[in-house]
């Protein structure tokens, strides 16, 4: 959320298309004091979409159409910083004791932000009066964000070491492939069914950095994979003004159980949907759905000898255990 797309006729061949929408986003939160806080306190990922496209009816049975997105990603993250570890690395116990000893800490916030261009392209074949299947393509994306890094409460005796000052951070948002086909069973039911790829190997590492071109701290390693999300599902026409809808899915994670971190714990998911259709005229159409996700045991079992980018910051042993529930209400209008 949010999405928004409009379409209109160029000629009976030809048609005009935007969509607004946020194809990639995240957030976690924890609390200021948690165990873990010196790997993550808040991680937030925003992007906004712009996708005008043009689609072009070349027969019958095939339709064609291609776009340019443009997108704009802003980044949050922060996490504790031990200000007390950090004199006694830097002047052992003399500066440890100018700063007031052990148990010194406060919060650093790392914020960012990007544009940059993709493109998509997708066919459509009608394979007979009952029956069509979809394809569709999206490019990577690839940002630099640049932004700052900040801290709070710092001891005057760190204030140097320590300084707020900018950074970038280089990060690519993968390519997807979907191929996807729809159904009339009869006058009462129609089946679809969809296969979508994406290529989150691009995301191998998060490494932040100051202006020098030096590490801002050691990079967190990612080593994330290509995923499949695959899904099924059922439309049932009760009559021309209400529909029913249900359908299943599943959604594989990009994040492998060694290299799982605490800003992103994910892991597999399988959903199931329901929801519906009301058309109060031949103009209008609201559409609502809800969906649970069971989302698969994440465990997390850090170690000195797998986390080196850990050094200082604690090793977490746990479990994960999430699910997710999904309200979504929209309303269409064509005139």
């Amino acid at each position: 959320m949010p999405n928004a797309y409009f379409t209109m006729e160029v000629n009976p061949k030809m048609h005009f298309g935007l969509g607004i929408n946020a194809p990639f986003g995240l957030q976690t939160q924890y609390d200021a004091n948690w165990m873990g806080r010196f790997q993550a306190i808040k991680s937030k990922l925003q992007t906004i979409n712009l996708n005008p496209s043009v689609s072009y009816q070349v027969s019958d049975a095939v339709s064609i159409g291609a776009g340019v997105n443009y997108q704009r990603i802003t980044g949050e993250l922060s996490s504790a910083t031990n200000y007390s570890a950090a004199a006694f690395s830097a002047g052992g116990a003399p500066l440890l004791g100018a700063i007031g000893g052990a148990g010194k800490e406060g919060i650093s916030t790392l914020t960012g932000s990007d544009s940059a261009w993709g493109y998509n392209f997708g066919a459509l074949f009608n394979l007979s009066p009952q029956t069509r299947v979809g394809v569709a393509y999206r490019s990577r994306i690839k940002y630099n964000l640049s932004g700052n890094v900040s801290f709070t409460s710092v001891p005057p005796a760190l204030a140097a070491a320590l300084a707020n000052q900018p950074v970038t951070l280089a990060i690519t948002m993968p390519d997807t492939f979907s191929v996807s086909g729809f159904h009339q069973l009869d006058d009462k039911w129609d089946l679809m069914a969809d296969a979508t790829w994406t290529g989150w190997s691009v995301f191998q590492q998060l490494n932040v950095l100051k202006t020098n071109g030096t590490s801002l701290s050691a990079p967190t390693p990612e080593n994330w994979k290509d995923t499949w999300r695959v899904s099924a599902g059922a439309t049932y026409h009760y009559s021309s003004e209400w529909l029913a809808r249900t359908g299943v899915a599943f959604d594989q994670a990009p994040v492998s159980d060694p290299f799982r971190t605490v800003r992103i714990p994910d892991a597999n998911r399988t959903w199931l949907s329901l929801g519906g259709q009301y058309k109060p005229s031949k103009e209008s159409a609201l559409d609502f759905g809800y969906a649970h996700l069971f989302v698969s045991n994440a465990p997390l079992n850090q170690s000195a000898a797998a986390n080196p980018d850990l050094a200082g910051k604690g090793y977490l042993v746990g479990n994960y255990n999430n699910s997710v529930d999904i309200l979504s209400v929209q309303y269409a209008h064509s005139y």
